[in-house]
């Protein structure tokens, strides 16, 4: 029979472990960069779909996700706001807020709506 102390030390330090690996996981793959990154991506193409489907000429329904990615590549819209969110995040990493404000000044200048209407 396992003593008890030694079992729930042993249960502890996996449990550590286990978190510790999925912290190790997390900070490699996941980074304020990458996140931020992500959500202004999501925030452009959406405000893009968006915009499709306000027009009268607007592609059928299904279609409209697939084409605002193709413009966002094909704008190379991503090559900008890679560079933005890199420069936001070194310059306001500590400061929620301010990073905050920073994206959404990323996301109102790299607009794909804005090629169509000016």
């Amino acid at each position: 029979m396992v003593p008890a102390p030694f079992l729930k030390r042993h249960i502890q330090s996996q449990s550590n472990n286990a978190i510790g690996d999925k912290l190790n996981i997390l900070s490699q793959d996941a980074t304020t960069q990458s996140i931020a990154e992500h959500g202004v991506r999501c925030l452009l193409i959406f405000e893009y779909c968006y915009f499709l489907l306000q027009n009268e000429k607007c592609p059928a329904e299904q279609d409209v996700i697939p084409l605002a990615i193709k413009e966002y590549k094909g704008f190379n819209v991503a090559a900008t706001v890679h560079q933005a969110v890199e420069t936001a995040v070194q310059q306001h990493d500590q400061d929620v807020h301010e990073l905050c404000q920073a994206l959404l000044q990323v996301v109102l200048q790299n607009r794909m709506s804005h090629r169509y209407l000016a």
